[in-house]
């Protein structure tokens, strides 16, 4: 009995023992297993990342179902119907290493086959990709598709082909229906077109191209332009001239057009930098734009709304310049614009077709713009356009203006009568410009007068204060000309001086 006691304290030891290490072996597996577990974890979650990350690159990255050539690099390619065949087919723009030339390469999908056959493939003259765009539309309204590009060339000429789709991967043809190139500016005008068209029970209005292009008849530092329409042509199946307007534009000296143009993009964005207005636009919606080359920003303004555009790239063509933006608030829409010189303080803008948008004729932008602030800094000439022929242009326009105290002011050509309710004057007009300052004199009829003789003519200046984007601030004077301020003056043989007397505020009848 004694010696079994003992014998079962070292059975029950050994039992224990045995139970001891092997929950500690135990756990020590699963402690060694846990982190195997989490790297295994991990990795399945950074290969999904890496998969995500791969599909967003992808999805970034053009792709092609046509094979490309050892010597092609793809930068863009689209799947739309070409020809009509309610299939898909593939744009290519490729590079070769051979030219710097922009390639188009057209696929066309062979529903037999059900693969992509390489038809056909366009040489442009342009080499930038930045200024190339490029879509298939209906532009003449037959519900018939067209290819159409745009861009620049090196030389600042702009590029525009349609082009016809027809037939299929065995016996397909490339027709080009319009060929347009020009020292100014390009653009496809785009309508909105009917419900009918819509459904296809109708045809649609064609898309006319309009050509800008200098008058080379006019001088060589002319600002004066020919403004070429083309439309469609049904029984030529061409685009053909349909009229063309000549503008006149100022004869610049050479000294000024190339203080402006130098063959530089920084000369001509210097001279463009500083706050631009739209003249036809109305008091209540006045339109700016607010170049600043040095900080990549081009700003549009009305009212208390702005639209800001990263100032991307530019090329120069004559007598003006082309800008490629991207919409600070929307990265993915871009812009791209026209800025041409029409005078020393005017261009005029317009937001050319990128023909993947539909930029209509009224273009919110489009128009003619002036500088608000002094120009003539730029040039440190004194030659600014006459005061005098100004304010004659608006007495021409608005013959009836009214002081504040009920004084009618009727102009006519030289001549002018004052009715109040005491008296009626009239007689002759006089204008002059004396020491950079335009003066009108009235040379009356009456012994009895309303006014004086000689007066300081100017149109009231307003002053606003336009808080841009950027939080900075703009000062801008404008010319009300709706308001006439007439101020005594005592004129001398060549000089003209302020001189004590009641100053006249005219304003426009109120219709």
């Amino acid at each position: 009995m004694k010696k079994i006691i003992p014998a079962l304290f070292v059975l029950v030891a050994a039992v224990l023992a045995v139970i001891f290490f092997s929950r500690r072996t135990i756990s020590n597996t699963n402690i060694s297993e846990l982190p195997s577990q989490v790297t295994t974890d991990s990795q399945e979650n950074q290969s999904q990342q890496v998969s995500q990350n791969a599909t967003i690159i992808e999805d970034n990255t053009p792709t092609s179902f046509l094979p490309l050539r050892n010597n092609e690099t793809l930068l863009s390619s689209m799947g739309i119907d070409l020809n009509d065949d309610t299939f898909d087919d593939e744009i290519l723009i490729i590079k070769k290493s051979s030219s710097p030339n922009l390639f188009i390469v057209i696929g066309i999908y062979n529903s037999i086959s059900k693969n992509y056959v390489r038809v056909s493939e366009i040489q442009t003259e342009i080499t930038q990709f930045r200024s190339f765009s490029y879509n298939a539309l209906d532009v003449t309204g037959e519900h018939r598709t067209a290819l159409v590009y745009q861009g620049h060339t090196e030389d600042g000429f702009s590029i525009l082909q349609i082009y016809f789709c027809q037939g299929s991967a065995e016996n397909f043809n490339l027709q080009r229906i319009g060929d347009f190139k020009s020292d100014g500016t390009i653009f496809l005008q785009q309508y909105d077109r009917t419900d009918t068209y819509d459904l296809s029970q109708s045809s649609g209005k064609s898309f006319p191209v309009w050509v800008y292009s200098s008058d080379s008849s006019s001088g060589e530092n002319s600002l004066s332009q020919l403004q070429t329409e083309y439309d469609w042509n049904s029984s030529a199946r061409q685009y053909t001239q349909t009229r063309q307007i000549k503008v006149a534009g100022r004869n610049l000296t050479a000294k000024e057009l190339l203080r402006i143009q130098d063959g530089t993009v920084e000369t001509f964005a210097n001279y463009l930098y500083g706050l631009w207005y739209q003249p036809s636009s109305s008091k209540e919606e006045m339109r700016y734009v607010y170049f600043d080359y040095a900080t990549s920003e081009i700003i549009f303004i009305q009212g208390d709304s702005q639209e800001v555009y990263t100032w991307i790239s530019s090329s120069l063509f004559k007598n003006g310049i082309y800008l490629t933006t991207s919409n600070i608030s929307i990265e993915n829409l871009g812009r791209k614009f026209s800025v041409t010189l029409t005078d020393i303080d005017q261009i005029r803008l317009r937001a050319y077709d990128d023909v993947r948008m539909n930029i209509k004729a009224d273009n919110l932008w489009d128009g003619q713009y002036r500088k608000l602030n002094d120009t003539k800094s730029f040039f440190a000439t004194d030659d600014k356009k006459n005061l005098v022929d100004e304010i004659t242009d608006v007495l021409k326009e608005n013959q009836n203006w009214y002081t504040s105290d009920g004084a009618k002011f009727l102009f006519d050509e030289k001549k002018y009568t004052i009715a109040t309710d005491t008296l009626t004057e009239n007689g002759f007009l006089a204008f002059a410009m004396i020491d950079g300052k335009a003066i009108i004199q009235f040379n009356s009829k009456q012994q009895e007068r309303y006014i004086e003789n000689s007066y300081i003519v100017n149109f009231k200046q307003n002053t606003n204060t336009i808080t841009l984007r950027n939080g900075r601030t703009r000062t801008v004077v404008e010319a009300d000309k709706n308001t006439l301020i007439l101020t005594p003056a005592v004129i001398m043989a060549s000089s003209a001086n302020e001189t004590s007397g009641k100053i006249i505020t005219l304003n426009v009848e109120n219709e």
